[in-house]
Protein backbone atom coordinates (compact mmCIF):
# COMPACT_ATOMS: atom_id res chain seq x y z
CA UNK A 1 0.00 0.00 0.00
CA UNK A 2 3.27 2.57 0.80
CA UNK A 3 4.39 1.84 -2.43
CA UNK A 4 1.01 2.57 -4.17
CA UNK A 5 1.07 5.66 -2.44
CA UNK A 6 4.73 6.58 -3.29
CA UNK A 7 4.50 5.90 -6.84
CA UNK A 8 1.05 7.70 -7.09
CA UNK A 9 2.23 10.82 -5.70
CA UNK A 10 5.27 11.15 -7.75
CA UNK A 11 3.19 10.05 -10.37
CA UNK A 12 0.68 13.11 -10.01
CA UNK A 13 3.97 15.69 -9.31
CA UNK A 14 5.33 14.17 -12.58
CA UNK A 15 2.19 14.86 -14.27
CA UNK A 16 1.39 18.42 -12.72
CA UNK A 17 4.76 19.53 -13.68
CA UNK A 18 3.93 18.24 -17.10
CA UNK A 19 0.92 20.18 -17.59
CA UNK A 20 2.74 23.22 -15.54
CA UNK A 21 5.46 23.46 -18.44
CA UNK A 22 3.21 22.67 -21.27
CA UNK A 23 0.88 25.59 -20.11
CA UNK A 24 3.69 28.11 -19.65
CA UNK A 25 5.74 26.88 -22.74
CA UNK A 26 6.57 30.45 -23.63
CA UNK A 27 8.49 30.99 -20.44
CA UNK A 28 9.32 27.22 -19.07
CA UNK A 29 9.98 25.73 -22.39
CA UNK A 30 9.50 21.42 -22.39
CA UNK A 31 12.66 21.04 -24.65
CA UNK A 32 15.13 22.12 -21.50
CA UNK A 33 17.51 20.69 -19.94
CA UNK A 34 15.28 21.33 -16.53
CA UNK A 35 12.14 19.30 -18.02
CA UNK A 36 14.43 16.68 -19.75
CA UNK A 37 17.04 16.00 -16.91
CA UNK A 38 16.14 17.15 -14.26
CA UNK A 39 12.70 16.28 -13.47
CA UNK A 40 13.15 12.61 -13.97
CA UNK A 41 15.34 12.67 -11.45
CA UNK A 42 13.38 14.64 -8.78
CA UNK A 43 10.55 11.81 -10.26
CA UNK A 44 12.50 8.98 -9.03
CA UNK A 45 14.26 11.09 -5.79
CA UNK A 46 10.42 11.23 -4.33
CA UNK A 47 9.64 8.01 -5.43
CA UNK A 48 12.28 6.76 -3.01
CA UNK A 49 12.07 9.06 -0.64
CA UNK A 50 8.40 8.74 0.07
CA UNK A 51 9.08 5.19 0.62
CA UNK A 52 9.23 3.61 4.42
CA UNK A 53 13.35 2.04 4.54
CA UNK A 54 12.70 -0.88 5.05
CA UNK A 55 10.56 -0.94 1.56
CA UNK A 56 14.12 -0.01 -0.29
CA UNK A 57 16.99 -2.06 0.93
CA UNK A 58 19.42 -1.43 -1.86
CA UNK A 59 20.68 0.41 -4.75
CA UNK A 60 19.33 -1.84 -7.10
CA UNK A 61 15.74 -1.93 -5.87
CA UNK A 62 15.96 2.22 -5.31
CA UNK A 63 17.15 2.31 -9.07
CA UNK A 64 14.34 -0.03 -10.02
CA UNK A 65 11.25 1.20 -8.32
CA UNK A 66 10.75 4.59 -9.86
CA UNK A 67 10.32 2.71 -13.00
CA UNK A 68 6.82 1.88 -11.93
CA UNK A 69 5.74 5.88 -11.46
CA UNK A 70 7.78 5.93 -15.10
CA UNK A 71 4.90 4.18 -16.71
CA UNK A 72 2.46 5.35 -14.92
CA UNK A 73 3.28 8.75 -16.16
CA UNK A 74 3.65 7.14 -19.68
CA UNK A 75 0.24 5.39 -19.67
CA UNK A 76 -1.70 8.32 -18.41
CA UNK A 77 0.15 11.07 -21.11
CA UNK A 78 -0.51 8.64 -23.51
CA UNK A 79 -4.23 7.86 -22.93
CA UNK A 80 -4.62 11.65 -22.75
CA UNK A 81 -3.05 12.13 -25.47
CA UNK A 82 -0.47 14.67 -23.38
CA UNK A 83 1.92 13.18 -24.80
CA UNK A 84 3.18 11.52 -28.52
CA UNK A 85 4.36 7.84 -29.11
CA UNK A 86 7.07 8.80 -31.01
CA UNK A 87 8.19 12.20 -28.14
CA UNK A 88 8.04 8.44 -25.70
CA UNK A 89 9.85 6.22 -27.64
CA UNK A 90 13.21 8.30 -28.08
CA UNK A 91 12.87 10.16 -24.82
CA UNK A 92 12.02 7.05 -22.39
CA UNK A 93 15.31 5.02 -22.17
CA UNK A 94 16.56 8.80 -20.83
CA UNK A 95 13.95 9.42 -18.82
CA UNK A 96 14.11 5.70 -16.57
CA UNK A 97 17.58 6.12 -16.20
CA UNK A 98 17.75 9.92 -14.41
CA UNK A 99 14.80 8.48 -12.63
CA UNK A 100 16.61 5.49 -11.38
CA UNK A 101 19.67 8.02 -10.74
CA UNK A 102 16.96 9.75 -8.69
CA UNK A 103 15.82 6.94 -6.16
CA UNK A 104 19.62 5.82 -5.71
CA UNK A 105 20.23 9.25 -4.43
CA UNK A 106 17.49 9.42 -2.10
CA UNK A 107 18.23 5.68 -0.65
CA UNK A 108 22.10 7.52 0.19
CA UNK A 109 20.11 10.67 1.48
CA UNK A 110 17.79 8.18 3.46
CA UNK A 111 20.88 5.74 4.96
CA UNK A 112 22.68 8.94 5.28
CA UNK A 113 19.83 10.67 7.65
CA UNK A 114 19.51 7.17 9.87
CA UNK A 115 23.27 7.41 10.60
CA UNK A 116 23.38 10.74 11.65
CA UNK A 117 19.79 10.74 13.48
CA UNK A 118 19.62 7.08 15.21
CA UNK A 119 17.43 8.16 17.59
CA UNK A 120 15.07 9.72 15.49
CA UNK A 121 10.87 8.61 15.71
CA UNK A 122 9.53 7.20 12.86
CA UNK A 123 7.25 10.20 13.06
CA UNK A 124 10.32 12.36 12.79
CA UNK A 125 11.62 11.12 9.95
CA UNK A 126 8.16 10.83 7.96
CA UNK A 127 8.15 14.86 8.78
CA UNK A 128 11.66 15.22 7.42
CA UNK A 129 10.99 13.22 4.41
CA UNK A 130 7.66 15.90 3.92
CA UNK A 131 9.73 18.47 4.39
CA UNK A 132 12.17 17.44 1.83
CA UNK A 133 9.70 16.57 -0.61
CA UNK A 134 8.21 20.00 -0.23
CA UNK A 135 11.16 21.58 -1.18
CA UNK A 136 11.88 18.94 -4.29
CA UNK A 137 8.43 19.73 -5.46
CA UNK A 138 9.55 23.49 -5.78
CA UNK A 139 12.61 23.20 -7.66
CA UNK A 140 11.94 22.60 -11.22
CA UNK A 141 9.80 25.98 -11.10
CA UNK A 142 12.40 27.78 -10.44
CA UNK A 143 15.28 25.88 -12.60
CA UNK A 144 12.48 26.10 -15.28
CA UNK A 145 12.04 29.97 -15.27
CA UNK A 146 15.28 30.75 -14.82
CA UNK A 147 16.82 28.52 -18.32
CA UNK A 148 13.84 29.26 -20.29
CA UNK A 149 15.19 28.92 -24.17
CA UNK A 150 18.62 29.32 -22.98
CA UNK A 151 19.92 26.37 -23.38
CA UNK A 152 19.08 24.94 -26.62
CA UNK A 153 21.88 25.41 -29.29
CA UNK A 154 21.01 25.19 -33.16
CA UNK A 155 23.28 22.48 -34.68
CA UNK A 156 23.09 21.25 -38.62
CA UNK A 157 23.50 17.68 -39.50
CA UNK A 158 23.94 15.66 -42.43
CA UNK A 159 22.82 12.06 -43.32
CA UNK A 160 23.76 10.39 -46.18
CA UNK A 161 23.36 6.73 -47.86
CA UNK A 162 24.01 5.15 -50.89
CA UNK A 163 22.68 2.66 -53.34
CA UNK A 164 24.15 0.41 -56.41
CA UNK A 165 21.39 0.34 -58.84
CA UNK A 166 21.26 -2.13 -62.45
CA UNK A 167 19.84 0.13 -64.12
CA UNK A 168 21.52 3.52 -66.35
CA UNK A 169 21.31 7.03 -64.48
CA UNK A 170 18.55 7.78 -66.97
CA UNK A 171 16.38 5.55 -65.71
CA UNK A 172 17.35 5.95 -62.52
CA UNK A 173 16.56 9.50 -63.01
CA UNK A 174 13.44 9.41 -64.05
CA UNK A 175 11.97 7.51 -60.69
CA UNK A 176 13.58 10.30 -58.87
CA UNK A 177 11.91 13.02 -60.68
CA UNK A 178 8.40 11.87 -59.95
CA UNK A 179 7.29 8.71 -57.45
CA UNK A 180 4.19 7.47 -58.50
CA UNK A 181 1.67 6.19 -55.69
CA UNK A 182 3.93 3.94 -53.68
CA UNK A 183 2.44 0.85 -52.52
CA UNK A 184 2.62 -0.66 -48.86
CA UNK A 185 4.64 -3.53 -49.78
CA UNK A 186 7.48 -1.04 -51.18
CA UNK A 187 8.03 0.34 -48.32
CA UNK A 188 11.07 -1.49 -45.95
CA UNK A 189 10.79 0.94 -43.10
CA UNK A 190 12.41 -0.12 -39.75
CA UNK A 191 13.12 2.59 -37.57
CA UNK A 192 10.66 5.35 -38.82
CA UNK A 193 7.65 2.33 -38.83
CA UNK A 194 8.42 1.63 -35.22
CA UNK A 195 8.02 5.27 -33.82
CA UNK A 196 4.83 5.90 -36.43
CA UNK A 197 6.50 8.20 -38.71
CA UNK A 198 4.46 8.41 -41.97
CA UNK A 199 4.85 6.44 -44.94
CA UNK A 200 5.97 8.38 -48.38
CA UNK A 201 3.07 8.15 -50.28
CA UNK A 202 3.89 9.34 -54.01
CA UNK A 203 6.43 12.71 -55.28
CA UNK A 204 5.47 15.66 -58.26
CA UNK A 205 7.21 17.79 -60.10
CA UNK A 206 5.63 20.38 -61.98
CA UNK A 207 9.22 21.52 -64.05
CA UNK A 208 12.53 19.69 -64.02
CA UNK A 209 14.58 22.62 -64.50
CA UNK A 210 15.95 25.25 -61.32
CA UNK A 211 12.98 26.92 -59.74
CA UNK A 212 11.06 23.66 -59.89
CA UNK A 213 9.32 22.81 -57.38
CA UNK A 214 8.98 19.14 -56.20
CA UNK A 215 6.24 18.02 -54.05
CA UNK A 216 6.32 15.34 -51.33
CA UNK A 217 3.34 13.71 -49.80
CA UNK A 218 3.71 11.58 -46.95
CA UNK A 219 0.48 9.93 -44.92
CA UNK A 220 -1.63 11.79 -42.60
CA UNK A 221 -1.12 15.23 -44.29
CA UNK A 222 1.66 15.36 -44.01
CA UNK A 223 4.06 17.36 -47.34
CA UNK A 224 7.61 18.84 -48.34
CA UNK A 225 7.73 21.59 -50.66
CA UNK A 226 11.23 21.03 -52.54
CA UNK A 227 12.41 24.11 -54.78
CA UNK A 228 14.81 22.92 -57.08
CA UNK A 229 18.17 25.30 -56.72
CA UNK A 230 21.17 23.00 -58.42
CA UNK A 231 20.07 21.10 -61.41
CA UNK A 232 21.96 18.67 -63.70
CA UNK A 233 19.77 16.31 -65.83
CA UNK A 234 20.75 12.07 -65.00
CA UNK A 235 23.64 13.35 -62.73
CA UNK A 236 22.76 15.99 -59.73
CA UNK A 237 19.75 17.64 -58.19
CA UNK A 238 19.73 19.81 -54.73
CA UNK A 239 16.38 21.04 -53.67
CA UNK A 240 15.75 23.68 -50.55
CA UNK A 241 13.22 21.59 -48.41
CA UNK A 242 10.09 24.15 -46.72
CA UNK A 243 7.33 22.70 -44.31
CA UNK A 244 4.92 24.79 -43.24
CA UNK A 245 4.45 23.60 -39.06
CA UNK A 246 1.50 25.04 -39.03
CA UNK A 247 -0.41 23.36 -42.08
CA UNK A 248 0.67 20.06 -40.35
CA UNK A 249 -2.03 18.06 -38.87
CA UNK A 250 -1.58 17.61 -34.99
CA UNK A 251 -2.37 14.08 -35.28
CA UNK A 252 1.17 13.73 -37.07
CA UNK A 253 3.86 14.57 -35.38
CA UNK A 254 3.75 15.44 -31.38
CA UNK A 255 4.81 19.48 -31.20
CA UNK A 256 8.27 19.12 -29.94
CA UNK A 257 9.61 17.35 -33.00
CA UNK A 258 7.45 19.16 -35.31
CA UNK A 259 8.75 19.52 -38.80
CA UNK A 260 9.85 22.90 -39.60
CA UNK A 261 9.13 23.82 -35.72
CA UNK A 262 11.17 25.18 -33.01
CA UNK A 263 13.37 22.37 -32.73
CA UNK A 264 13.70 20.44 -35.70
CA UNK A 265 14.01 21.33 -39.94
CA UNK A 266 14.75 19.49 -42.80
CA UNK A 267 16.45 22.29 -44.78
CA UNK A 268 17.40 20.31 -48.16
CA UNK A 269 17.85 17.17 -50.00
CA UNK A 270 20.59 16.07 -52.87
CA UNK A 271 20.57 13.78 -55.48
CA UNK A 272 24.07 12.57 -56.85
CA UNK A 273 24.31 10.12 -59.76
CA UNK A 274 27.67 7.89 -61.15
CA UNK A 275 28.04 5.85 -63.78
CA UNK A 276 29.66 2.37 -62.56
CA UNK A 277 31.73 0.82 -65.21
CA UNK A 278 29.89 -2.23 -65.03
CA UNK A 279 26.81 -0.75 -65.92
CA UNK A 280 25.18 0.10 -63.03
CA UNK A 281 24.48 3.79 -61.43
CA UNK A 282 25.48 4.31 -57.50
CA UNK A 283 22.72 7.02 -56.20
CA UNK A 284 23.67 9.00 -53.18
CA UNK A 285 20.89 10.49 -51.34
CA UNK A 286 21.47 13.49 -48.78
CA UNK A 287 19.71 15.34 -46.28
CA UNK A 288 20.72 18.04 -44.40
CA UNK A 289 18.29 18.84 -41.87
CA UNK A 290 18.46 21.05 -38.08
CA UNK A 291 18.05 20.22 -34.66
CA UNK A 292 17.79 22.73 -31.76
CA UNK A 293 17.34 21.38 -27.98
CA UNK A 294 19.31 21.45 -25.07
CA UNK A 295 20.55 17.30 -25.60
CA UNK A 296 21.48 17.44 -29.24
CA UNK A 297 23.92 15.22 -28.18
CA UNK A 298 21.18 12.43 -27.19
CA UNK A 299 18.45 13.76 -30.09
CA UNK A 300 21.30 13.37 -32.50
CA UNK A 301 21.21 9.24 -31.97
CA UNK A 302 17.91 9.37 -32.34
CA UNK A 303 17.64 11.57 -35.44
CA UNK A 304 20.18 9.85 -37.20
CA UNK A 305 18.68 6.48 -36.94
CA UNK A 306 15.56 7.81 -38.34
CA UNK A 307 16.60 9.63 -41.50
CA UNK A 308 19.13 6.64 -42.08
CA UNK A 309 16.10 4.56 -41.83
CA UNK A 310 14.11 7.18 -44.25
CA UNK A 311 16.42 7.54 -47.06
CA UNK A 312 17.10 4.28 -47.21
CA UNK A 313 13.67 3.22 -47.74
CA UNK A 314 13.72 5.93 -50.31
CA UNK A 315 16.51 4.62 -52.17
CA UNK A 316 15.53 1.02 -52.29
CA UNK A 317 11.97 2.12 -53.34
CA UNK A 318 13.96 3.67 -56.80
CA UNK A 319 16.05 1.16 -57.14
CA UNK A 320 13.04 -1.22 -57.40
CA UNK A 321 11.12 0.50 -59.52
CA UNK A 322 14.15 1.73 -61.91
CA UNK A 323 15.43 -2.28 -61.71
CA UNK A 324 11.88 -3.20 -62.92
CA UNK A 325 11.74 -0.97 -65.72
Amino acid sequence: MKLFIAVLFASLYGLSMRLAFGFLGNIMPIMSITFLLLLPMLIGFLTVLLLPRQKVKSNAAAFFLPWLTCLVILFITMLFSIEGMICWIMVFPLFVILAGIGGVLAFAFKQRKTKDNQADSAQDSNGSNTLSASVVIIIPLIMGLIEGDRTTIPREIIAQKQIQIHASPQEVWQQILCIDTIRQDEHQHKISALIGFPHHVHTTLDSAAVGGVRMAYYERGLYFKETITQYEPDKFMRLAVKTDPYNIPPAVMDEHILIGGKHLDILEDTYQLESAQDGTTRLTLSSKYMINTPLNWYVSMWSSMLMDDVLGNELAIIKHRAEVK
